[in-house]
């Protein structure tokens, strides 16, 4: 029995291995292998209750960002690094164009008592009414009141675009202009008054209102968007107050494609433009007959050393419109001039045919004379 005492006493003096440094084979280790991080966070998504093309007031009311696989439509336009405000990640997509500035709209000076480094939003919903993205001279002035002006007037047909598999976010409107009513269509004064469906009434100055505040829809995270083009159907002459909408909204030129650029200066060289076409820039003639689209939003600026908050808007081409498919209807509606064999020139020309064949092909080649007739 002695020695099993010993043996005991031995076995109490070795130390036990410490549990720290053991280390188990992958089969028997007891942390768990981390689930794969994704990539881009999922955005949340809130469900909201659907109104008609535009929301009835103009609320700060969250209309969600794109969610799920993002297809390569006008969907995938909306994804930009200019949005300032936006804070959801986007999905990695092939390269898009990018948003211009277009033009500015002063708001309001900011007070000294308010830090031009605050968030932009929270200063406009302190100097707006709730609901409103700008500073109504009427209450019953919302979006709402906007929109029926333009609709009621058949002036223009918007529409919602959704989500396909989240149907409750709304993506982008649509905007398509029908016409745009001169003050002699629209009644012998400015000044006269009509009525709405709503009962509510509108003058001359609040058609033009309309025509700039229905853009002023907006999303939390300002990733609202508008397409714009022009109906195919539309023919109506432009008011002169246009050429100012179009400065503010209308597409620049940086965002056109080197192809547009080239139609329209085949169109400004072979079209006939009436007295009031000329003063509107050709681009604009362009766009409105070939039904030529773009993409418009906006955001809020500071400006901090003059503390100017603005309202800034951006512009940009829509990467789908396919060019090929109006050049034929441009080289259709306004042909090359032929060009006159050169034989056809010699006749009114004495030039020797080595400089008919530089002037009417610009080739500088040696030329072939073996095809030329005798003479």
């Amino acid at each position: 029995m002695a020695p099993k005492k010993d043996k005991q006493k031995e076995s109490a003096k070795q130390p036990k291995p410490s549990q720290s440094l053991r280390i188990l084979p992958p089969s028997m280790s007891q942390n768990k292998p981390e689930p794969p991080r994704q990539l881009v966070p999922y955005p949340s998504c809130t469900p909201i209750s659907v109104a008609p093309p535009i929301s009835v007031a103009n609320q700060f009311s969250a209309l969600g960002s794109t969610v799920g696989h993002i297809r390569p439509s006008y969907q995938s336009t909306l994804i930009s690094s200019y949005d300032p405000f936006s804070a959801s990640s986007s999905v990695a997509l092939k390269k898009t164009s990018p948003y211009l500035p277009r033009s500015n709209f002063h708001l309001f000076v900011i007070e000294p008592n308010y830090n031009v480094n605050s968030d932009p939003v929270a200063l406009a919903r302190h100097y707006f009414p709730p609901g409103f993205h700008y500073m109504s001279p009427s209450p019953y002035k919302s979006l709402k009141y906007y929109r029926d002006i333009l609709l009621e007037t058949q002036s223009v047909e918007i529409k919602p675009i959704k989500d396909r598999d989240h149907p409750e976010i709304i993506l982008y409107h649509s905007l398509y202009i029908h016409r745009i009513i001169s003050q002699e269509s629209f009644s012998s004064h400015p000044y006269e008054l009509k009525s709405l469906k709503s009962k509510l009434q509108y003058n001359y100055s609040d058609y033009i209102e309309a025509w700039y505040s229905i853009f002023l829809h907006q999303t939390e995270d300002f990733s609202h968007s508008w397409f714009i083009n022009f109906d195919n159907k539309f023919k109506s002459p432009f008011p002169c107050w246009f050429l100012h909408w179009w400065e503010k909204h209308g597409p620049v030129d940086e965002i056109l494609p080197v192809s547009v650029h080239e139609l329209i200066r085949h169109f400004t060289k072979k079209a006939k433009f009436s007295n009031v076409d000329l003063f509107f820039p050709k681009q604009l003639l362009f766009v409105a007959r070939y039904k030529v689209p773009w993409i418009l939003k906006w955001s809020y600026k500071v400006t901090k050393d003059t503390r100017i908050f603005a309202r800034q808007f951006s512009v940009k081409w829509w990467d789908k419109f396919e060019v090929d498919r109006i050049a034929k209807y441009v080289y259709n509606d306004l042909p090359e001039d032929p060009i006159p064999h050169p034989w056809i020139l010699s006749s009114i020309f004495p030039l020797s045919r080595r400089k008919i064949q530089v002037r009417v092909t610009g080739n500088c080649s040696p030329v072939d004379h073996s095809s030329f007739p005798n003479g």
